[in-house]
């Protein structure tokens, strides 16, 4: 059983670039998670990366998530983990536990939960953080990446999972966060 420790988490957020927003019904839901996600990230230290894949075709991230002001790291391989400087952040910062959102499920995101579970490393997938333009594909690539050994969990588990308790003096802050 994986214990969720903040100064031991990263986050990658995978591809949630605008011209997707028309073609996946659930784009504004994944957009939110992934806000409160970052909102508690930077109150627990938790460091993040934001990839795009070939934004030339595919646009930019949702303006709401540059707002975090975090590293944005342009791929055309669809593995995040196949760029470099994904590697050397991850090395750098020293974290054994990666969390995934984004999308999509099938693509990007399952192809980044293979390369880092080949790498050793622990994998949280946001299970209502990560979607496809055919929900019976996040489905599919969900069941795929557990049997794999990635563990996925809801968002609310993993920002309760990092607090511990009702004592940690970020609680206020990440429970107003999921009200």
């Amino acid at each position: 059983m994986m214990n969720l420790i903040p100064s031991d988490s990263m986050i990658l957020v995978i591809d949630i670039q605008e011209k997707f927003r028309p073609h996946i019904e659930v784009f504004g839901d994944i957009e939110c998670q992934v806000t409160t996600l970052l909102q508690a990230a930077k109150h627990l230290s938790v460091p993040a990366l934001i990839f795009e894949q070939y934004p030339k075709g595919l646009g930019h991230t949702a303006p709401s998530l540059l707002e975090f002001n975090l590293p944005v790291i342009e791929k055309t391989a669809f593995s995040a983990y196949h760029v470099e400087s994904c590697k050397q952040a991850i090395q750098e910062y020293k974290r054994d536990t990666i969390v995934v959102v984004g999308l999509e499920s099938h693509i990007c995101v399952q192809q980044t939960v293979n390369d880092l579970l080949a790498d050793n490393f622990n994998v949280v997938i946001v299970a209502d953080g990560i979607c496809s333009r055919n929900p019976k594909h996040t489905d599919w690539a969900l069941m795929q990446m557990q049997a794999d050994g990635a563990r996925f969990l809801a968002l609310e588990s993993i920002l309760f999972q990092w607090l511990k308790s009702a004592k940690n003096e970020q609680f206020k802050a990440i429970s107003a966060l999921v009200k």
